[in-house]
């Protein structure tokens, strides 16, 4: 944000929800109504949003007339709008809320389950469970070792789920969504399988926690992640 409040040049400021329907409204404005800028300039920032990735919290793009700054927030932009000239109070807004977030940390073996409001952890629980290494022996070794494997990798996932369901219940009337961290594969699986997320109708944050160890300790520190924004910049070809 300070490289942003910062930047040379008349900025440009367009909060999207993460639907982004306000987008087209916004940049097909004339050059006197809204002030963005000249046509070339709304089709080189059509065509940032077009090379942004999708995100299921929305996107603020902050532009001069030679540079770009895309913000894909930790939580989600609530409101489509444009302001001529930096305006970074909707990333304050979003910065500034209360939120308490579940977190599942879980990787092969290891698992770290807590409840997160701000840099407070509210409730947490972390446990190993062996899971066996990939076995490289083939025929019939192999598949006794995979099906062990597979049972072992289901106790993994049913642990960690019924954790996390004693974790999170007595907080569930205020978690306002739960973020995972780990491997994707091992995450996905433990989701398909842990029926109390499902049936709790708590929102699942697709963004994946980045944490090389599940412990107590990383639950701990989990806030910094939790709160990431990810910024993109993109330079204008002259």
């Amino acid at each position: 944000m300070n490289e942003i409040a910062e930047g040379d040049g008349h900025i440009r400021t367009l909060y999207l929800r993460p639907s982004g329907v306000g987008a087209t409204p916004f940049l097909n404005l004339s050059p006197d109504e809204g002030e963005m800028g000249s046509p070339a300039l709304r089709d080189w920032i059509r065509e940032v949003l077009a090379a942004v990735p999708e995100s299921e919290t929305g996107t603020a793009v902050f532009w001069n007339d030679g540079k770009a700054w895309v913000v894909l927030p930790p939580f989600p932009i609530e409101e489509d709008r444009y302001a001529d000239g930096n305006d970074v109070s909707g990333l304050e807004e979003v910065y500034e809320r209360d939120v308490t977030v579940g977190v599942v940390l879980l990787r092969m073996g290891r698992y770290a389950i807590g409840v997160v409001r701000g840099e407070n952890l509210l409730a947490s629980k972390t446990d190993t469970r062996h899971v066996k290494n990939r076995h490289r022996a083939g025929g019939s070794s192999q598949r006794r070792f995979m099906r062990s494997r597979d049972r072992l990798i289901r106790e993994l996932y049913d642990e960690a789920c019924a954790v996390t369901r004693r974790i999170f219940e007595p907080h569930i009337d205020t978690i306002d969504c739960v973020l995972t961290g780990g491997e994707r594969q091992t995450i996905n699986g433990f989701l398909k399988r842990c029926d109390f997320l499902e049936k709790s109708n708590l929102p699942v944050m697709k963004r994946l926690l980045a944490v090389e160890r599940p412990s107590h300790k990383a639950l701990e520190g989990i806030h910094r992640e939790v709160w990431k924004s990810r910024v993109l910049v993109f330079d204008r070809a002259e």
